[in-house]
């Protein structure tokens, strides 16, 4: 039994406990949906990284085996794959305009490696959501080098 008229009143409303629920949910909200757009854009990252290390290795695997090798790049299809190896599926909502060597017959646009270490170069920009990013495949290096634009 509460001794003093402060001590009876102590304590917090049920209408202030609900005030506080609902602003926990309010803020719970917006970091959820902030959390779900970072994972998208991570996820858009993380294929371009893939992307520049698919190219890296088209282009040892060319210098290696002393033979051409090339990166096909099926838009349609939204893969890109190492010829006779490994692809990679491009994430949904990403949009792609690549700038390569016309291709050979009905194939593919692709950009080829060749055994000194040179390539056909070609410009991929791929679009997210706003966001533009670059592959740039250097003609004469071979290098290839993913960056935001």
């Amino acid at each position: 039994m509460p001794t003093s008229r402060t001590e009876a009143q102590a304590g917090f409303t049920l209408l202030e406990l609900l005030a506080v629920l609902v602003i926990l949910a309010l803020s719970a909200t917006a970091v959820m949906s902030v959390g779900r757009s970072s994972l998208e854009s991570a996820r858009v990252r993380s294929f371009l990284v893939e992307a520049e290390a698919l190219f890296r290795d088209a282009r040892t695997t060319a210098i290696t085996t002393h033979a051409q090798t090339a990166v096909l790049i099926d838009v349609n299809g939204r893969r890109l794959s190492l010829e006779g190896g490994r692809s990679l599926d491009m994430p949904q909502g990403v949009t792609l305009d690549a700038k390569v060597a016309a291709p050979k017959g009905d194939g593919l646009p692709a950009v080829r490696f060749y055994p000194s270490g040179t390539s056909s170069g070609g410009d991929l920009a791929f679009g997210f959501r706003g966001r533009n990013y670059g592959l740039r495949i250097n003609w004469l290096t071979g290098r290839a080098d993913a960056q935001a634009l």
